[in-house]
């Protein structure tokens, strides 16, 4: 299930940032005073081939591969997120819904919207 992380690092100028866990998944949502979605990152397939769904209101839409950063057992990098084209709204649709049900109902209700927006893209 996503849990919500409370303590979770803002940036100045930046909206407030709000962040959900599981281990299949994390979802990043960025709010504006009013409680505005402006962005989201889902990321999904966790731990192993991970990826991230982004989704900015003044851009739309970024696939992503997360490279991890470790590539052999001496060396260990930050991860970075590469341009990945093929993504699968629904099954990660339908794993979000099952995993978001302690999540705020408009959160979810908002980030299925726009997986379906995608979907159907």
């Amino acid at each position: 299930m996503l849990r919500e992380i409370r303590k979770t690092r803002q940036h100045p100028g930046e909206p407030h940032r709000r962040w959900f866990h599981s281990q299949e998944q994390d979802l990043y949502i960025w709010q504006t005073d009013d409680n505005k979605i402006v962005a989201f990152q889902l990321c999904y397939n966790k731990p192993h081939n991970e990826h991230a769904l982004y989704w900015r209101e003044d851009r739309g839409f970024s696939h992503l591969q997360v490279d991890d950063g470790e590539g052999t057992a001496n060396t260990s990098r930050a991860p970075i997120l590469l341009a990945d084209g093929v993504f699968n709204a629904e099954s990660v649709a339908q794993r979000f819904r099952a995993l978001a049900t302690n999540i705020p109902a408009s959160l979810a209700t908002f980030v299925l919207e726009r997986l379906e927006t995608y979907a159907t893209k």
